[in-house]
């Protein structure tokens, strides 16, 4: 079995607190270089696409630069979701490597930073030349633009300079080029999926365990990137191979019933984000 991508949880920690992000008791880590390591020995024959992300802040990461040279040396595309604070500080370390394929960056972060917008844009324009940006807008409803969003897409029509037609588009389409390698994807808000009771859904469909899978920082291995609580767990990456992670009973339950447009777990009965999608 292969997954378009695995994401990879390096750290759970952040340097922010959004009130849209979800709340968790997990013990606040990053991975170190070791266990990085251990985790793309394993996953390297299952994908070749990594995302950078679960929860957490990826750039805060101490050891950032190593853990990009770890993928060089398994030879993995990288894809990074930010909340872009950081942007400008790992700015000659994202240059050195050709194997970031995808920067997203949410737009929706609640910060005081200064000169935040300046800052993602001026970076932004220098990565593009070789890696493609998404500014990332997720916390709408019916993909309308609400007062914050409209705060911000008139930030980029600033500093772009872009005309009313970008005004069209903002309302007509959900992904726009805003220039040459960078774009701007707008999605509504979902709810973390945390609730476990059960419920009369009993069919229904997700890319979760089809298309990626998730590791956290402590290792557990999750069918879906919005477990950021692990209570999917479908064992721990350190302690078993990912052969027999996904040969388990539990994760060919859960797969076999996606496939036959089936819910088998309460979690995913649950999940505000699958209903949106594949409702």
């Amino acid at each position: 079995m292969r997954f378009q991508k695995i994401y990879i949880e390096i750290t759970n920690k952040c340097n922010l607190n959004c009130s849209f992000c979800s709340v968790d008791s997990r013990l606040k880590k990053e991975l170190t270089l070791q266990e990085f390591d251990i985790i793309l020995d394993k996953i390297r024959q299952y994908t070749k696409t990594i995302y950078l992300h679960v929860k957490g802040e990826p750039l805060l990461h101490h050891n950032f630069e190593k853990i990009l040279e770890l993928t060089k040396k398994y030879n993995l595309n990288v894809k990074i979701t930010t909340n872009g604070t950081l942007l400008k500080q790992r700015l000659s370390i994202l240059q050195k490597f050709d194997n970031i394929k995808q920067i997203n960056i949410s737009l929706h972060s609640e910060n005081n930073y200064p000169h935040y917008f300046e800052n993602v844009f001026y970076v932004s324009n220098i990565l593009a030349k070789k890696i493609p940006i998404i500014y990332r807008i997720w916390l709408l409803n019916n993909l309308k633009l609400d007062t914050l969003s409209t705060i911000i897409v008139d930030k980029i029509k600033s500093y772009y300079h872009l005309d009313n037609n970008f005004d069209n588009l903002i309302l007509n389409k959900k992904n726009i080029k805003i220039k040459n390698n960078i774009y701007l994807d707008k999605d509504n808000e979902f709810i973390w999926p945390t609730d476990l009771k059960d419920n009369d859904q009993s069919f229904g469909t997700c890319l979760g365990s089809r298309s990626h899978i998730a590791i956290l920082v402590n290792g557990d291995v999750v069918p879906c990137c919005l477990d950021s609580q692990g209570l999917l767990k479908l064992g721990n990456i350190f302690e078993n191979s990912l052969d027999n992670i996904i040969n388990s009973p539990q994760f060919q339950e859960i797969n076999n019933g996606f496939k036959n447009n089936k819910l088998v777990c309460n979690l995913c009965k649950n999940c505000n984000f699958r209903q949106q999608k594949f409702n």
